[in-house]
């Protein structure tokens, strides 16, 4: 059926009016009460809504004790978030004082700061008889035979007093950043001694019932003014349409979607996001856990709080992307019926729906899948820009208005780039304000006001949404402390973002690039086609608020301070649906007669325009996060799938050839119809070009994504995790990395060794000292040697003692290396051999393992094995003008080379080294270690001997089945004895302090021994780094308390004092 429309505004005519004197009095009087009790629920729910952030609640003060006993004071570490607390008291008393002037050497009293660091703690010593006093980097001068010393010190000032002696004041200097409790003194002589911080309290709110109260009372009264609005005009039920011919098209959108919820790739962020959410168990609130001082996400956590929900019934990552999958879904029905169909009538419905799919797929499958909120600001805006396309063509206008003020608050308190909601309220202001206004049975004195009170009690759901589960204050100090680590970029740096989107790492992949471009496009030949009238000459009279709802989500993108190119999912549903909306404009402007220079113009510079939009999309590689790239083709060169889909001039031709069929195809309907269809000719370029390449778009990504885990085998795939997590269970990475602990340090014993170049020197790396004691148990860890060492750590240990290196007289160095024969036992199937290696082992150089049977009076060598590092499987861009960067492998690193059991030949008793330096470059040269055999172990037994194991952002995504990760809560987090780091080391924000890393404190005061891990069966890849943490000092030896404080919501803890003055 086809649907007549006019290009004249869709506005209801106000229904007649009786005349006064015919009004029953009786039902006049209803109509005041009516409209008296509405404007008073609106105006409570919006009081009530204005109150949430100022109302009271309880607030939980968690102090720190040191010591933790009264035996006397261990050194500990004390990782605090913010590093600084809110307050400091440390008292100490002249035994303890004098205790460490009898000292004749430097002595440490107490000090807040690890050895060596640079930070602004306390540090209070004696030296050469006299107490000396460090706060933040000052000098504090203490008076002469100070004893007793007491230190009160807080965000705004310090306050020292030596026993009787008037206090010294310190004006801006705050209280001593905190990551460690330690003195030079033993136990039995810090008696009396005592620290007492307490934590900043912000984000450690719950609702009083005063606050509970008010957020029942305003949901109770958004639904009372739906109802309301809904019943202020008559109803006018219809029934619903539903075409059978678009169901196989819903069909199919739907099993990509499930399809993609399998194979589709991480995101970036998806083990951050998710952390935050596992540890609110923990902290009561969705704090960052890694950086910003574990500062919260409010006031936008309504998605968060969404995925704590779904995340209580399983953490497998198949069931935590189904919410995504379903906004996906949600979407795609929205954007075809609610906002292309609408839009395009007298369109044949099929082939509409069939391009409405394209497009949705081509914006929603790069950016929509996992953990990150776009997928449901996408969804919002979506609903939105549909009800208020709605509002003007039903007889329930202020119904649908009350609907999308409710979309409107709800989409705001997703993410920063929500604000785009409220930018799509202005683009329809004009709409809304005549449906506001429209006559009722009463004056609009009264009519309107009601009106807007019911509409705004529905949009501030949205405070709800923010500020039930925090405060005015916690929004204030997280919105500062987000500001001062940033990024905080300014909207004139919103280039950061699209310079990010044409790189050639994750941020910059092809389907990513598409999408935007794309949308782009489509933005820049809509804007052009409204300028000159050329929508309402094609009956496409609402094309203009749907261009100004897309540019709306890129406005709030100039708005956002971060400029990942995440955050462009959010194009995914108004995008899309510009992008259809776009396509048939093209081909109705091209049917008409008086448009032959529109349609030249719009053909020609459209056609150049998307032609260049779909080569630069392909220009990117087809790179994804993580491990979602294991297999994945094109990730480090442009997407040419025998075609050179980078080639403007290959979209150029497709687009004149439609053109040229398009000519013959309008000469023959010329000839039967008498019509004039050759602007068609034209307009037919860029819409095929924009369609062709979407769905070019589309089969890349559906095509690689199943090509990538079907290479993969049996092997760790994103697509194969998933998979068995859907069918059984699975804990992901866990159960596919393998830990390779020293089994066995083998020793010469025939032979000698023969240098030529070469000399004895070299140092493999330190390992933990992690030994199986019993199959499927987890790792014994061997005790340091230093019977002070903190109980349960674990020492550190060399693979070999023998090691030869040719860099003695540096890279020009050339030589061989024929060791000495190693006794070597017969190796089991869960056994490896190894050496570490450094430099170079190929491309002119050589490196193997000789074996050989030993012989009364000789040994037989039986086979060489060659070592080489497996081909890297993360390789840089191949740009392809410049190719790859020069010499871009790094050889310099150590790297465990592995001979496994069934590769070293039957009979084997003996094994050397044989090794030879042929060239002279800057990497060429070689280190190598004797042999060792290692046990191949699963990750599992490892984390489960060293537990608190901290998961690295990255990684944690993959870990579903981890439980055992430091608590970071209330402001102190537990130190990690293990860490999991992505391939490119432990060099993480997380450590970082100046990032706000929550774990910076861990490598201040600790040593990382990295045992040696690798993916089955995966050569080549590197899959991240497994770290055992060792501590000079006891770790979180440390009391906590914590009281309950009733405060309002405007108040608190003060802010915290990043500068001093």
């Amino acid at each position: 059926m086809k649907y007549r429309i006019s290009p004249a505004q869709l506005d209801l005519p106000a229904e007649p009016q009786p005349a006064a004197d015919e009004r029953p009095k009786r039902s006049r009087l209803g109509h005041w009460l009516a409209h008296v009790v509405a404007c008073i629920v609106g105006i409570v729910g919006i009081a009530c809504a204005l109150a949430l952030p100022f109302a009271p609640v309880w607030v939980d003060r968690t102090e720190v004790h040191w010591p933790a006993a009264e035996l006397g004071a261990e050194s500990t570490t004390a990782l605090f978030a913010p590093y600084r607390p809110a307050s400091f008291d440390a008292f100490v008393p002249c035994p303890v004082l004098r205790a460490a002037l009898d000292r004749p050497q430097r002595t440490t009293v107490l000090t807040t700061l690890p050895p060596g660091s640079d930070r602004e703690g306390l540090i209070l010593t004696t030296r050469l008889g006299k107490p000396e006093l460090v706060l933040g980097q000052h000098q504090v001068p203490l008076p002469p035979g100070a004893c007793e010393l007491a230190i009160h010190a807080d965000s705004g000032q310090s306050v020292v007093t030596a026993g009787g002696q008037p206090p010294i004041v310190l004006p801006g200097i705050a209280a001593p950043e905190i990551f460690t409790f330690a003195t030079d003194l033993e136990p039995r002589q810090v008696a009396g001694l005592s620290v007492t911080a307490r934590t900043y309290s912000w984000f450690d709110t719950s609702p009083t019932d005063v606050k509970s109260t008010l957020i029942t009372t305003v949901l109770a009264l958004a639904v009372v003014s739906l109802g309301l609005l809904l019943v202020h005009s008559p109803p006018a039920l219809g029934r619903i349409r539903l075409s059978p011919r678009l169901l196989p098209v819903d069909a199919s959108v739907a099993a990509v979607l499930a399809g993609w919820l399998v194979i589709g790739p991480l995101t970036d962020d998806d083990g951050f996001a998710m952390m935050t959410i596992r540890n609110y168990e923990d902290a009561g609130d969705i704090g960052n856990y890694y950086r910003w001082f574990n500062a919260s996400e409010t006031p936008f956590t309504l998605v968060q709080h969404l995925m704590r929900w779904v995340s209580q019934e399983s953490l497998a990552p198949a069931w935590l992307r189904l919410p995504s999958v379903l906004a996906g879904l949600l979407t795609w029905i929205i954007v075809s019926r609610g906002i292309v169909a609408p839009l395009c009538k007298d369109t044949r419905r099929l082939p509409l729906h069939l391009l409405t799919a394209v497009f949705f797929l081509a914006c929603w499958l790069p950016f929509g899948l996992g953990i990150r909120p776009e997928p449901f600001v996408a969804l919002g805006t979506s609903a939105l820009v549909a009800a208020l396309l709605k509002m003007t063509r039903t007889r329930l206008p202020h119904f649908w208005l009350g609907v999308a003020a409710f979309l409107t608050g709800l989409t705001v308190a997703v993410t920063p780039t929500g604000v785009s909601a409220l930018v799509t309220v202005l683009v329809f202001a004009p709409r809304i304000g005549r449906v506001l206004v429209q006559h009722g049975v009463l004056p609009r004195w009264i009519s309107v006001p009601t009106r807007v009170v019911l509409v705004g009690c529905l949009g501030t759901v949205g405070l709800v949404a923010m500020f039930a589960d925090s405060t005015l204050n916690g929004v204030r100090q997280a919105t500062a402390i987000h500001n001062e680590f940033g990024p905080s970029l300014g909207w004139y740096q919103e280039i950061e973002r699209y310079t990010s989107l044409l790189s050639t790492i994750i941020w910059g992949a092809s389907g990513k690039r598409m999408a935007v471009f794309l949308v782009i496009t489509a933005v820049l030949i809509t804007g052009a086609c409204a300028m000159r009238q050329v929508h309402r000459w094609t009956g496409l009279v609402d094309l203009p608020v749907l261009l100004g709802s897309v540019v709306a989500v890129l406005v709030a993108l100039w708005l956002t301070p971060s400029k990942w190119t995440h955050h462009f999912g959010a194009l995914a549903g108004v995008g899309s649906a510009l992008l259809v909306v776009l396509v048939v404009l093209l081909g109705r402007v091209g049917r008409l007669g008086h448009a032959k220079r529109e349609s030249r113009l719009i053909g020609v510079f459209g056609g150049i325009a998307a032609s260049v939009a779909a080569a630069l999309a392909f220009m990117g590689p087809n790179v994804w996060p993580m491990q979602s790239d294991l297999a994945m083709p094109w990730s480090d060169t442009p997407v040419e799938p025998g075609l050179p889909l980078d080639s403007p001039a290959l979209w150029l031709v497709t687009g004149a050839t439609v053109g040229a069929l398009t000519f013959g195809f309008v000469r023959i309907r010329a000839l039967m119809s008498h019509r004039d269809l050759t602007g068609l000719v034209w307009t037919v370029m860029p819409a095929s070009v924009l369609g062709l390449a979407a769905l070019a778009s589309v089969l890349v990504l559906v095509g690689s994504f199943i090509a990538a885990p079907q290479i993969m085998g049996d092997r760790f795939s994103i697509a194969r995790m998933n998979w068995q997590s859907i069918r059984a269970s699975s804990c992901g990475l866990e159960d596919e990395v393998e830990t390779l602990p020293i089994a066995e340090r083998l020793s010469p014993v025939d032979g000698s060794t023969e240098l030529d170049g070469f000399t004895s020197g070299g140092t493999p790396p330190q390992e933990p000292d992690l030994r199986t004691e019993n199959p499927g148990e987890p790792l014994h860890a061997e005790k340091p040697d230093d019977p002070k060492a903190p109980e349960g750590e674990v020492a550190s240990t060399s693979a070999s003692q023998f090691a030869w290196t040719s860099t003695t007289g540096g890279p020009q160095t050339t030589g061989s290396l024929t060791s000495g024969w190693f006794g070597l036992p017969r190796l089991t199937g869960n056994q490896t051999l190894s050496v570490w290696v450094s430099g170079r082992p190929e491309q002119g150089n050589s490196l193997a393992l000789e074996f050989g049977a030993s012989l009364p009076r000789q040994v037989r060598p039986l086979e060489t094995h060659e070592l080489r590092d497996a081909a890297p499987t993360d390789l840089p861009f191949d740009d392809p003008r410049h190719g790859r960067p020069i010499d871009w492998r790094n050889f310099r690193d150590w790297r465990l080379l592995t001979v496994d059991a069934a590769q070293i030949p039957a009979g084997a008793d003996r094994v050397r080294v044989l090794a030879e330096d042929r060239t002279s470059d800057e990497q060429g040269w070689l280190t190598v270690s004797g042999p060792a055999v290692r046990d191949v172990v699963p990750l599992r037994q490892a984390l489960d001997e060293r537990e608190p194991v901290l998961i690295d952002w990255q990684m944690s995504f993959v870990f579903p089945c981890r439980f055992g990760y430091p608590q970071v809560s209330h402001g102190v987090a537990t130190s990690p004895r293990m860490l999991i780091s992505p391939p490119e080391g432990e060099g993480s924000m997380t450590f970082g302090t100046d990032m706000g890393g929550v774990f910076a404190g861990v490598p201040m005061q600790s040593q990382r021994f990295e045992l040696p891990s690798r993916l089955r069966d995966a050569p080549g890849n590197t899959w991240g780094h497994l770290y055992s943490v060792r501590y000079a000092i006891e770790r979180d030896d440390y009391t906590t308390t914590r009281h309950r404080e009733r405060i309002g919501g405007a108040d608190g803890d003060p802010a915290y004092p990043f500068k001093e003055h």
